[in-house]
């Protein structure tokens, strides 16, 4: 399966959003959010280079403050999810993969 999405309209992630969601829940969500420090406990188990998980960070978190709601670690785990399959990180968000909630923001 193609997890690149290109030209999609719906936000392409919510197709895999169930399992996101789960995990984000398992994390211990405060106000709806996790912290940087508990969200790097799950990014780190992809084993991929902190470079990497740095840009995941800077395209995820959507509103910088340096947090992560289910809408943005759902996007994090899912740009991990395409670097895996071996594609390469967007330098910048495309639209598609902005969640519905911050797109009008």
């Amino acid at each position: 399966m193609d997890r690149r999405g290109d030209h999609a309209d719906e936000w392409i992630v919510s197709r895999e959003r169930y399992k996101y969601d789960d995990v984000f829940d398992s994390l211990g969500p405060v106000n709806g959010k996790i912290s940087g420090a508990v969200a790097k406990t799950e990014l780190v188990k992809s084993r991929l280079p902190n470079s990497i998980l740095g840009r995941v960070w800077k395209l995820s978190d959507l509103d910088q403050d340096g947090m992560l709601d289910a809408d943005e670690f759902a996007l994090a785990m899912y740009l991990i999810g395409i670097k895996l399959d071996g594609h390469d990180l967007p330098t910048e968000l495309p639209t598609h993969l902005v969640p519905p909630s911050k797109r009008f923001k």
